[in-house]
Formats: C-alpha cells, sequence, structure tokens
C-alpha cells in the first residue's frame, strides 16, 4: 500500500539523506515521486523490490531492513495523526497485543477502504508473566518488522524494555476459495527488561480477582433478543443458537439447529477456513461472514424440492414472490464482530451485527436503524462514518487531481519547449529570449556583416509545368538542405520568399570572419544544390548566389507575427549581386572579397565592371573556392575516394553553367586564315 512506500522513503530519507534515496530508486526501477502514492495500490513484489534495493545498497540483510522499518513505521504512524488512537487502545502492552487485529481492520476497511490481506496476533500468558505471541500472516519473511513494531511501540507508549525471541517458525499450505496459499506461524516470546516491574505488571498479565460471586440468568429469549445477530456454533462449526433478527435476512430452514456454518457463510476476513481450529487462531480477528445463499435462490430450491403439483405452482409462486420481495433486497448480506471462545472450550459463540458503515449500505440490505440495537456501536458508526468516507473521499479526489496537474505541468513544460523552440528558429535566440521575458528589442547598427541571397534561376519556367505539391517538395527539400549548412557555419538564415534564400554573417553576433562564414556557405550551398534533380529536365539543379558586406541595421518588426528583419543598402547591394550573377555562380561585390580575404583564403575570379541596376558600374568577382577547407569539410559530408578529387573544387567547377556553354562555343567554333 502507499502508506508503507512513503514510510519507507521517509525513513531512508531521514536516515541517509534524499541522494541515497535516488539511488534506492534507479536500481529498484522506480519513477521518483511514483512509488509513494498514499491511496495507492502497489504489488507485494514491489515493495520487496524496494528493500531488496535498500538491502544492497546499504550492504545489510533484508531481514535487518525490516526490523529497523518496523521501528519506524511506530514512529512515522504516530507521526501523521494517529498518537492517540495508538495511545488510547489499551493500558498495557497484551492489551494492545489483543487490538491489533480491530486496529487492522480499521485502517484497511474502514480509513483506506483497501480490503488488505493483514495478520493475525494471538496472546497467551505464560506462568512465569511472559506473553507467548503468536503471529498469523500470508506473507512469509516478514516477521523481523512485528519485533521493531513491538520493541517501538513498548518504549513510546508503556516505557517500557522488552526482547523478543522467536521460538518456533512454521508455513503451513492453505487451500482457500481463492485458490492454495502459504500461511506462516511465527511464535514470540515476550519479556521485560531493565525494570523493576514483574512482567505480570508491566505487560498486563496478572489476572484480576472478582470477590463478587452473583450468577445472572438469562432466558432463551431474553439472550436472542438482547443480542439479535449473534450464533454460537460447536466444534464441528454447526450452529446451535442464532438472534432472532438473522431470521428476517436468512431463510429460516438455514438457521436450523445442526446446520454447518459454512453452509450460510463464507468467511471474507480474515482469508481462512471456516473451522474451529483455524477461528480459535484468528480469535483476536474482526471476522467478516457473508450470506452464501441468498433467499431467491432458496426459495426456488425450496419449491423444486417440494414437488408441489403444477396447478398450486400459480398459487403458492404468488405467496414466495411476496416472502422474496421482503428477503431480496437482503442478498449477500455481511456480519462482521468477535469470535469469543466460551468457557467450556467446546463452543464459539459469534458476536456481530451487520457490516454497514454508511446510509446507503444500509439501505441496500434493507434495512433501517432501528434493527440495530441501542447498545449497538454501528448506529454511531453509521452517522460519523457518512462525514469520514465524505472525507476520505475529497482526499482521493485531490490527489487524483494533483496527479492530473501534474501530468499537465509536464505536457504544458514540452509544449513550452516547442514553443521556445519554434520561436528560436523565427528569431535569433538572443532576441527570442529578450521577447520571453517580456523585454522591448531595440533596432540595431552593425557597421559591418554580409549579406547573401541565392536564388533558382531557372524556377520560373519550372513552375508553370510542375504541380503545387510538386513545386513545395523541390524547395523544402533544398532548403532543408540549405538549413543544415547554416548550422554547420554557424550563420543566421533572415527568411526566404519564393525561391529566395536570404542570409547574414556577423548579425545578430558580432564575428570578425562574418564573410569568410558566408563565403564558405556559398561554397556548400551550389554544391549541394545539385543534389537536388530538376524536375523538368532531370538534371542537377543549379542555384546562383550573391554577396556584399557592408553596414546594416537589424531589428524585430510586428508584434503578432514578429520577424528578424535586415535594413540598409547592404541588402539591396546583396540583392542585386545575385540578380546579376550567372547560372551557377557565386558573385561577390568588391567589399566582399576585400573583408573575405581578410580573415580568410580565397580564389577569385575578376569579372570586370558589370552595370548593376540602381548602382552603375561595380567590379565584382567570382568565388572559385576557399585555400583553408576543402568542399567536402564544409558540406559535411565523407569524399567518395574512387571517384571524387580530394578539395572537390574540380567538381565545383565542372558544373558551372557558364563554362559549359564556352566549352561546346570553343568546340564549334573555326579558325580562319587570309592570305
Amino acid at each position: 500500500f502507499g502508506f508503507i512506500h512513503e514510510s519507507i522513503r521517509q525513513l531512508m530519507i531521514r536516515t541517509y539523506g534524499e541522494a541515497f534515496w535516488a539511488k534506492v530508486l534507479e536500481r529498484a526501477g522506480f519513477e521518483a515521486g511514483k512509488e509513494n502514492i498514499i491511496n495507492h495500490y502497489y504489488s507485494d513484489q514491489d515493495t520487496y523490490t524496494l528493500v531488496d534495493a535498500v538491502s544492497v545498497i546499504l550492504k545489510v540483510t533484508r531481514e535487518q531492513v525490516w526490523e529497523m522499518y518496523g521501528c519506524f513505521l511506530i514512529q512515522y504512524t504516530m507521526e501523521t495523526g494517529w498518537d492517540d488512537l495508538i495511545r488510547s487502545m489499551s493500558p498495557n502492552l497484551k492489551g494492545f497485543l489483543d487490538n491489533l487485529d480491530s486496529l487492522h481492520y480499521f485502517i484497511d476497511h474502514v480509513v483506506y477502504k483497501a480490503n488488505l490481506r493483514g495478520p493475525s496476533f494471538r496472546c497467551e500468558d505464560n506462568p512465569d508473566g511472559t506473553i507467548t505471541l503468536h503471529y498469523y500472516t500470508g506473507r512469509p519473511g516478514l516477521y523481523p518488522i512485528v519485533k521493531g513494531v513491538l520493541r517501538e511501540a513498548a518504549k513510546r507508549v508503556f516505557k517500557l524494555d522488552v526482547s523478543m525471541s522467536i521460538t518456533g517458525r512454521t508455513q503451513r499450505s492453505v487451500q482457500m476459495a481463492t485458490g492454495e496459499r502459504i500461511e506462516e506461524h511465527v511464535i514470540f516470546l515476550i519479556k521485560t527488561q531493565n525494570t523493576d516491574q514483574s512482567n505480570e505488571d508491566a505487560l498486563g498479565t496478572a489476572v484480576v480477582q472478582h470477590s463478587n460471586n452473583y450468577k445472572i440468568r438469562l432466558t432463551h429469549m431474553d439472550f436472542v433478543s438482547t443480542f439479535p445477530y449473534h450464533m454460537v456454533v460447536d466444534q464441528d462449526c454447526k450452529i446451535v443458537q442464532v438472534g432472532r433478527e438473522l431470521y428476517n435476512h436468512i431463510p429460516k430452514d438455514l438457521l436450523a439447529v445442526g446446520t454447518p456454518l459454512m453452509r450460510i457463510f463464507e468467511v471474507t476476513r480474515p482469508q481462512i477456513p471456516l473451522d474451529f481450529d483455524s477461528i480459535c487462531n484468528f480469535i483476536n480477528a474482526v471476522f467478516v461472514l457473508q450470506v452464501k445463499t441468498t433467499p431467491m435462490e432458496f426459495q426456488r430450491n425450496a419449491t423444486k424440492r417440494a414437488g408441489q403439483a403444477s396447478d398450486n405452482f400459480d398459487n403458492n409462486l404468488d405467496d414466495n414472490n411476496q416472502t422474496v420481495a421482503t428477503l431480496t433486497q437482503s442478498q449477500h448480506l455481511k456480519l462482521k464482530g468477535q469470535m469469543m471462545l466460551m468457557t467450556s472450550g467446546g463452543h464459539i459463540m459469534y458476536l456481530c451485527s451487520p457490516y454497514v458503515t454508511s446510509i446507503p449500505e444500509l439501505l441496500q440490505y434493507g434495512l433501517r436503524l432501528t434493527a440495530m440495537p441501542l447498545h449497538d456501536a454501528t448506529r454511531d458508526l453509521i452517522l460519523l462514518n457518512q462525514q469520514r468516507l465524505s472525507d476520505v473521499e475529497m482526499n482521493l479526489q485531490l490527489e487524483a487531481n494533483n496527479e492530473q496537474l501534474e501530468n499537465m505541468a509536464k505536457d504544458l513544460e514540452i509544449e513550452k519547449g516547442k514553443t521556445d523552440a519554434l520561436l528560436k528558429e523565427m528569431l535569433p535566440p538572443s532576441v527570442a529570449q529578450q521577447l520571453k521575458q517580456g523585454l522591448s528589442v531595440d533596432a540595431r547598427e552593425y557597421e559591418e556583416a554580409t549579406v547573401m541571397f541565392t536564388d533558382v534561376p531557372t524556377f520560373q519556367q519550372i513552375v508553370p509545368l510542375c504541380q503545387p505539391k510538386d513545386i513545395v517538395h523541390l524547395l523544402n527539400e533544398l532548403f532543408t538542405k540549405f538549413d543544415r549548412l547554416i548550422g554547420i557555419q554557424r550563420a543566421y538564415k533572415v527568411e526566404t520568399v519564393g525561391d529566395s534564400y536570404m542570409s547574414v554573417g556577423g548579425i545578430p553576433d558580432n564575428v570578425e570572419d562574418h564573410c569568410e562564414v558566408i563565403c564558405h556557405l556559398a561554397l556548400g550551398m551550389v554544391m549541394e544544390a545539385r543534389t537536388v534533380c530538376d524536375p523538368i529536365t532531370n538534371t542537377p539543379l543549379h542555384i546562383r548566389a550573391g554577396i556584399h558586406s557592408g553596414p546594416v541595421v537589424a531589428g524585430v518588426v510586428g508584434a503578432k507575427m514578429p520577424r528578424y528583419c535586415l535594413f540598409g543598402d547592404t541588402v539591396n547591394t546583396a540583392s542585386r549581386m545575385e540578380s546579376h550573377s550567372p547560372i551557377g555562380r557565386i558573385h561577390c561585390s568588391e567589399n566582399a572579397k576585400k573583408c573575405a580575404e581578410s580573415t580568410g583564403r580565397f580564389e577569385f575570379e575578376p569579372r570586370g565592371k558589370v552595370q548593376i541596376k540602381g548602382k552603375g558600374e561595380m567590379n565584382t568577382y567570382f568565388l572559385l573556392r576557399s585555400f583553408k577547407r576543402s568542399i567536402w569539410e564544409i558540406i559535411d559530408r565523407r569524399r567518395d575516394e574512387n571517384c571524387n578529387s580530394i578539395d572537390g573544387y574540380n567538381e565545383l567547377r565542372d558544373g558551372y553553367v557558364d563554362d559549359v556553354i564556352n566549352k561546346i562555343t570553343q568546340k564549334n567554333s573555326k579558325t580562319c586564315s587570309i592570305s
């Protein structure tokens, strides 16, 4: 049960610390926070796994861990609101032990409604005043807990120091309605030590002598009226006497003297065979018996046995229906009470009441409060427990809500992470962080940065001849490759418009080698674009690029869908470099060339003076190669040694479209001579 796991957790944390408990959970395979839900039922194996993990890490035996836990269990139970109840159970240790079964029953069935298989305790007084304790359990191996619990309870509640020794331990197989199970029986000898009191006075085993010898005599009618729900059985567990109220719930024929008890009832607690010896072993336990045969089934069987003539069957059925109607409500009636061994030693009396703890249960069995004698505490229990059940139900609901909130918080954190990741993709991380903190992002001027535009020159010829989804697929494949290169080269992707891809170096973080970064990025983009297939010609796709360096103003524009935008003449010039570039080439301004050579080592090919729209004539250059890095390093792909050059720039140049055209022109030209 969750309370057990929580108390184990508290013991380990208080004794060894949080880090130790984290190691225990890791070894036991539990997720932190899921191992100690108070009202959750855990399997026995889960609990054994936790204890075994503690045992291995501490390098002690499992029995030592259980005994240590037993000592702490009393302390923790008293800390969590059970102190007054435990202290009020009995004035001495023997009475405490005799009432442990009823305490277990109250916790299991009334507080938590758990229906757990609790142990049973039975005491015997020895001539020297010591106590022989019989401990019965369906979970073998847990007896060290009993030693720890009783020693600590004796100290805290009764101010006693006791010694406990095991004088016997046996196991037997018990056949139950639910199947076979192993029952362990451990016998303890309990003595006091370090006290001036005798065992009789300290443990409560002294016999109290009564001077009043008056004998009260009750008639049979007085007795069955005073205890309307009692039963007396003999050594064969056959009915000898029953209370009068039972006749209102169980057919008279079943309550006849000599009827075996097990024919009428099945025992639901404790889980033992319904025979005389087993009852004596668990004599201190709270017994819950349930009617086995329903009144309706009994009436039908009685009708068949009677063998009545068919012409009288209908009349008798009407009479039977009236009886059945009054008895049907009491189907599977449960009785709860105490088994008492009579002084003769040959009979057992079962003093009991209907097992009802709330108004709905009372009505379910067709009962009213008047069915309970005034001296029966069940009346008060029903009324008081209504409020108790409401409180427990509310606590369960709150715990379920807390768990649901925790799951929702985790889901929210995951979604928040996705949102943050998306925001960082749309904006630079530093800018995104400012916006998350609610700060304004002012426009900033950069003295020098490098801007690059790339596009697909044949895009306008491709669009009319392809389906829209093919166009989307083409751009997605191309831009995904470009995005990968952006991450490798540590540049920043500004935006895409149609087939145009804009990137920048040196923004938002100032770096000296911003132009070198963009030049490497451009070489990689040209090479990677050729791995994309042109859907019209089924040939490698070719792009062109334009690069310019200069001052730039950058800032966030918009509130609903904020974008990080660049402004200034540098942006316009870079765009002109792209639009005036031949297919497959990287077209650079003179400023970009100088800036790239200030930190990197590149090969540029002069293009000469070019008439640039809106700018006039400008000296421009084609970027051919980097002497620092090979193409394969730039695109972060392995080179095929069988067919690729070492640096990859031969493959890059072979793909230049203008070079191919020039080769074709030279091949077809003829030399003329004039004589």
